[in-house]
């Protein structure tokens, strides 16, 4: 069976890998290379051929599909002189086939009503204001808490709904997503297919997309995004004092934060490694890269945050949050109705800033290219996904004043 399952995930990685070898390649480059990718010249040469040696296999292995490419230097999306002839792409998707059937299509707005909405927690980027904030407005949602033995439902193997606080109404249910034994406990109770969630945490998006969710039962993503530098320096300090985290390291107070920058780590790349399903003990690429943007552009609900008020907003939209209904808009105005650096943030930590282009910042973006690539991405993405969110809520509720507008 496990086998079977690697076997099966490996054809649709290749699958998808040649598709995107065909249909990103050219825009892919001109789009690495002309915002800023903290990647030096001969960096650039080396992707460069890396990409267009990819292609070429992927592509020989295409000798009955019609598809050509052509690239010159000076190529730019909408020259009509060097376009790319991409018209074999028409029935192919540039997504995993997990990613295509089981999680909702963004742009889609008809795909997100009976989805179950599933939070990406990134580390050191507002998750913990999201999970507060709901747990605000009632909700039930799958967090570590769930499988904690104080309660007495981490063993059974029925799925279970209950407080977990004494004295508060919101609910969890005895599974831990956050972590892939968690997933695969969950995938096993019927998790999803039960409706019993609001909102499903995770830390591992790839792998509970692919677990979790099915085509008839499929997943709403939403994440928080953060420039990587400034997440990473805030877990730096965090975890220097954290006595109550499990990864609390206070041997991290006698090094510099160029120090720690060049000790191996888990860290690195953090959100294309997720993304791509690799471990730690596997080497991310520029091709990996590529499909997290293509993953983040067609089945992400992008939130960033330095902008939390409206990401949150995006995130009650797609989730059918009625933001009227007079306990929701308290909680909305808890969180942020105040306003300053830290506004909505329930669990920022008082540390030094770094300064963009100093020694400590370049050492974490170079050692994190390919996430600082996908955060500039993501910012695009915010912008653009404005009208597409608003296009979830029909005109009828917008006339009748619906405030997640």
């Amino acid at each position: 069976m496990t086998t079977s399952r690697r076997s099966s995930s490996s054809r649709g990685r290749q699958s998808a890998l040649k598709t995107v070898a065909a249909s990103v390649f050219g825009v892919a480059v001109y789009s690495l290379f002309s915002e800023e990718s903290f990647l030096s010249t001969s960096g650039r040469r080396s992707l460069t051929t890396q990409l267009e040696h990819e292609m070429e296999m992927e592509m020989n292995s295409l000798s009955n599909k019609p598809a050509q490419i052509a690239v010159t230097a000076d190529a730019k999306p909408g020259d009509n002189n060097n376009a790319y002839d991409v018209s074999y792409l028409s029935h192919h998707s540039t997504l995993l086939p997990w990613a295509e059937n089981n999680l909702v299509d963004i742009q889609d707005p008809a795909q997100s009503g009976d989805a179950t909405p599933i939070f990406w927690h990134i580390p050191k980027a507002g998750g913990t204001t999201a999970k507060q904030l709901y747990q605000c407005m009632g909700k039930t949602l799958t967090i570590r808490v769930g499988i904690d033995p104080r309660h007495g439902h981490d063993k059974t193997d029925e799925l279970v709904v209950f407080p977990p606080v004494n004295g508060k109404d919101w609910n969890t249910v005895n599974v831990d997503t956050t972590i892939r034994p968690g997933i695969l406990r969950a995938r096993k109770m019927g998790l999803v297919q039960s409706h019993l969630a609001d909102l499903i945490f995770t830390m591992e998006p790839s792998f509970a997309g692919e677990q979790l969710f099915d085509p008839q039962n499929k997943g709403l993503v939403m994440a928080l995004f953060r420039n990587p530098v400034e997440r990473l320096v805030s877990k730096f300090y965090y975890l220097q004092t954290a006595t109550w985290e499990r990864t609390y390291r206070p041997e991290w107070k006698d090094m510099s934060i160029v120090q720690w920058a060049e000790q191996p780590s888990e860290d690195e790349n953090f959100m294309v490694r997720k993304l791509s399903n690799k471990k730690f003990s596997e080497e991310v690429t520029e091709i990996d890269l590529i499909l997290a943007k293509e993953f983040l552009r067609q089945r992400v609900i992008v939130g960033l945050m330095g902008e939390m008020e409206e990401s949150f907003r995006r995130f009650n939209i797609a989730m059918g949050v009625d933001t009227n209904e007079e306990r929701n808009r308290k909680c909305v105005n808890e969180f942020f109705g105040e306003r300053g650096d830290d506004a909505g943030v329930k669990n920022s930590n008082k540390h030094a800033k770094i300064v963009e282009g100093s020694p400590e910042w370049r050492a974490l973006a170079q050692k994190n290219r390919l996430d600082m690539i996908l955060y500039a991405y993501a910012e695009k993405l915010f912008e653009e996904q404005k009208a597409i969110i608003n296009s979830y809520v029909s005109p009828a509720s917008s006339e009748a004043g619906d405030s997640s507008v």
